[in-house]
């Protein structure tokens, strides 16, 4: 059995808020909008709100509070049923769009996304990651669908910093060095196949307008390569994680993410940066050839994301953190059981310090090249 869950309807282009309430309406007529005073601050030129009203739509608005935990969800839940809302519309980067994709889930009621950062793929994919009180990752909720409307608007999205886009790519490099270790040729691994082939393509894009997309972003102005950049964090990833089988995964990136959210000092980096690191230790790890770590080491350099662990806030010495990091990644055991290269607590801790190393090789031969 394979199962895809994807949005009814994806927009992505400049000014598609000021469309928004024509879209929306035949989703609800009562709306909750969740959303953070910077999101709201981001679409506050776009005629979004107005446009809600000409259409017939009521609305009311719960700050988001920054937090997905299960006691937040249930907060914003009881204020949507008090509201007898029947569209929740979620604002903002990925948590924001999580908790209020969560809350409609509960309520079994349409969610409408509207990313004001391309930061992951969180306004696709029919999945909420939940943290505890203190931020650390806690779990994931499976949900049963997908947004059923996303509405990416570009020029929102390019004027937002480098750093969100940047953390996207990152996120999104990711998926197919994660899938493609879990590849299965068995009849059941049709799943698996599938995600690679999106993820794939996903990767492809992403080497040829990464950098000029990054160039781009905080600019305000949309380019070819901005688009594409936005289509392959949102879409392709999206679709990457959408087709779920029987196939075991081993996303080792995101469990190298997950513990990292254990260490305080790195509260001030995004999902993308901790996975970006992550994925350097991956690569490490898989032993794959030398040319090849330095190449995808010096593209996410040149995307300012962290490719050391005194880049990610830590300065403890490499030995030590290394061993609680690795301590700290949770992996299935009958995923890892399929790769065809080891991996345990000791030899994640080598590659962690490995990683580091290679970060600090690639930042100190861009300081000389400057």
């Amino acid at each position: 059995m394979i199962s895809f869950k994807a949005p009814n309807q994806y927009w992505n282009e400049s000014h598609i808020l000021a469309k928004g309430g024509a879209l929306i309406a035949p989703l609800g007529q009562k709306a909750l909008i969740i959303a953070g005073k910077q999101a709201l601050e981001a679409i506050s030129s776009s005629s979004f709100l107005l446009g809600l009203q000409e259409s017939g739509i009521t609305y009311s608005i719960a700050l988001f509070s920054g937090k997905v935990t299960t006691t937040e969800i249930q907060t914003y839940r009881n204020i949507a049923a008090d509201k007898e809302v029947d569209v929740i519309i979620g604002i903002g980067g990925g948590k924001s769009l999580d908790i209020s994709k969560a809350v409609a889930d509960h309520l079994g009621i349409p969610v409408v996304a509207v990313p004001t950062i391309a930061a992951t793929c969180a306004s696709w994919a029919a999945l909420s990651v939940l943290y505890d009180e203190l931020g650390r990752s806690s779990s994931y909720r499976l949900l049963k669908q997908s947004p059923s409307l996303v509405l990416a608007d570009l020029q929102v999205l390019v004027a937002a910093p480098k750093r969100y886009l940047a953390s996207g790519i990152g996120d999104t490099l990711v998926k197919w060095y994660e899938t493609v270790v879990n590849h299965n040729e068995e009849p059941d691994g049709l799943d698996i196949r599938i995600s690679i082939q999106i993820a794939k393509l996903a990767l492809e894009r992403l080497q040829i307008y990464a950098k000029s997309a990054y160039e781009a972003a905080g600019t305000g102005e949309v380019t070819p390569a901005f688009k594409e950049a936005v289509d392959a964090v949102i879409v392709l990833a999206g679709l990457a994680g959408s087709a779920q089988g029987n196939t075991p995964r081993a996303g080792i990136a995101h469990g190298i993410h997950n513990s990292l959210t254990f260490l305080p000092e790195t509260k001030d980096t995004l999902h993308g940066e901790k996975v970006a690191f992550g994925l350097l230790t991956q690569v490490v790890l898989e032993k794959r050839a030398e040319d090849e770590i330095h190449r995808l080491a010096s593209l996410l350099h040149q995307l300012q994301l962290p490719i050391t662990l005194k880049e990610l806030g830590i300065e403890q010495p490499s030995a030590e953190v290394a061993a609680t990091i690795a301590q700290g990644v949770q992996l299935r055991e009958e995923a890892i059981s399929h790769l065809s290269f080891a991996v345990n607590e000791t030899l994640l801790a080598q590659a962690i310090q490995t990683a580091d190393q290679w970060g600090q090789r690639i930042a100190q031969e861009n300081y000389v090249q400057q």
